[in-house]
């Protein structure tokens, strides 16, 4: 985690669907950048897969989930040919939808 960042004050501290969701939530709001966003939140969530921790709430939440993973994949600039693949300010936009869609 982002030891003495106050920012991570309230991130949940195991790994899991509560840490996702924190992190969507921290982004959608403007709280977290999204290229900060984008280099913690796929570690976050191979760690709460780890962890065995990821019981979604609903089929919708974990589709949000995943849209905002794909969406991650499609921006890896280094892996895409240069005017393909998202911007980060595309992968923000999902990650705002996708935050609608996540249980309290």
């Amino acid at each position: 985690m982002h030891k003495g960042d106050p920012r991570f004050a309230t991130c949940p501290s195991e790994p899991g669907i509560q840490q996702l969701r924190w992190y969507i939530r921290q982004a959608a709001a403007g709280t977290l950048p999204i290229d900060e966003f984008l280099r913690d939140f796929r570690r976050a969530h191979e760690d709460a897969e780890r962890a065995g921790n990821l019981t979604y709430a609903s089929d919708e939440e974990s589709r949000a989930v995943w849209d905002v993973l794909w969406a991650m994949e499609f921006a890896a600039a280094n892996r895409m040919p240069p005017g393909e693949g998202y911007s980060s300010a595309e992968v923000l936009a999902v990650v705002r939808r996708a935050a609608k869609h996540l249980a309290v």
